[in-house]
């Protein structure tokens, strides 16, 4: 998971200003692999201090201060690093039920065809024995009419009746 694919780097540069202007944040973001993803003071490295920005138990990136800062600044910035990985876990989380809606969705029109197919088919079936029933109806009043000549055809009838 890679961060600038959740955020949009220019609604967590309007956040980090935000920070910023409020707390006297001196701060910037970065991604996983160290590389600024917001504009903002030049640290050296060995003058920084940091706090990861995790989601999901990955780390994604950090807000990082300057060393010297005050427990105000660390706080404000462990903050801002809070809310950067709750807005990136929700995207996540939408980016994620986005394809679990799709993948439903497909599977309940799908059903439907189904549900629609086994109709028809049933419609078929049911046709099928209404014409049965009366040909088994025909076929036994026919063995009446032939006597003792249609008996075994009348047994024939009452089983095709049955059915």
């Amino acid at each position: 998971m890679v961060l600038k694919d959740y955020l949009d780097t220019s609604k967590l540069q309007d956040l980090q200003n935000s920070f910023s202007e409020v707390a006297g944040l001196e701060a910037v973001v970065v991604g996983a692999d160290g590389k600024r993803l917001t504009e903002g003071p030049r640290f050296r490295n060995e003058e920084t201090d940091s706090v990861d920005i995790m989601v999901n138990g990955e780390k994604l990136g950090a807000v990082v201060i300057a060393q010297a800062s005050d427990k105000k600044a660390r706080d404000a910035a462990q903050l801002l690093s809070t809310m950067i990985s709750q807005t990136a876990a929700l995207e996540y989380m939408n980016s994620i039920n986005s394809g679990r809606y799709s993948s439903i969705k497909e599977d309940i029109k799908k059903s439907g065809q189904l549900v629609q197919t086994i109709n028809e088919k049933t419609g078929h079936l049911k046709g099928i024995a209404k014409k049965q029933t009366i040909l088994s109806l025909n076929a036994t009043i026919e063995a009446a009419r032939s006597g003792e000549a249609g008996v075994g055809f009348a047994v024939v009838a009452k089983s095709m009746q049955d059915l």
